[in-house]
């Protein structure tokens, strides 16, 4: 059976049963669940091999990544967890085999991921609590004696490397027989402004700041620049005409 037509019968059946919120009940004593690892999951996506022992013959389970904590799944089955895609069958009942189900007698690889969407919101796992649920899958009803639950932790998602700040620059230019110098990234800072042998000190009010000045009557080029604390930002030979 392919993975969508088993998608379709799974999610049909479990959605039957997933709003059950009832206590769980005494447990099957000999079925356990035991991980290859629990913590310092990677957040982007990691693969837990999880082994089954003792499934009752001829029963199976679903396995998937729920939010939740021991205490909270010991008093209701959880309700947030990853999507069929993600949810592995396993089993030893040959019409459930035939369906999709994968044989329950060898460890199974269950994907997990520290956030996934569900229903319009994100569950985050690394701050909520998460783990991964085994439950009776459809054939069982409401049969809760094989629910198991293994808490999982992932690794702290590392800080965003602080952004430089962009350097503060000034570009002249001429226009209409003026000089504009255009200031970036210089906003609340004092900048000083040559233009020829004139100077001009300004407090820079914006991040795309335009200083405007006269050059000297008659001059054919003007030599400008802006200089920021004792550095240049910038500076040029403009051409007046």
């Amino acid at each position: 059976m392919n993975k969508s037509r088993f998608s379709s019968v799974a999610v049909a059946a479990l959605a039957a049963v997933v709003a059950l919120t009832a206590a769980t009940p005494a447990q099957a004593a000999d079925f356990s669940v035991t991980a290859d690892k629990t913590a310092n999951l990677k957040g982007a996506g990691d693969t837990v091999t999880v082994t089954l022992a003792n499934l009752p013959t001829g029963q199976g389970v679903y396995l998937r990544l729920c939010a939740g904590t021991l205490a909270e799944v010991a008093k209701a089955r959880p309700a947030d967890c990853v999507g069929m895609d993600k949810t592995v069958w396993a089993s030893s009942l040959a019409a459930a085999l035939r369906q999709g189900a994968t044989e329950a007698a060898e460890p199974k690889a269950v994907a997990v991921v520290a956030q996934f969407a569900l229903a319009g919101k994100t569950i985050d796992c690394s701050v909520v609590a998460c783990g991964i649920h085994v439950r009776r899958d459809h054939f069982g009803g409401t049969d809760f004696s094989l629910d198991r639950f293994i808490p999982v932790t992932f690794v702290a998602a590392a800080p965003a490397a602080p952004t430089a700040p962009i350097a503060p620059s000034a570009v002249a230019s001429v226009a209409g027989g003026k000089v504009k110098i255009q200031v970036a990234n210089a906003k609340g800072q004092k900048v000083t402004f040559l233009v020829g042998s004139k100077k001009y000190v300004r407090t820079v009010n914006s991040d795309a700041y335009t200083f405007t000045a006269t050059a000297a009557k008659g001059a054919k080029t003007v030599k400008v620049s802006a200089v920021l604390g004792s550095r240049s930002i910038g500076s040029a030979q403009l051409n007046l005409k």
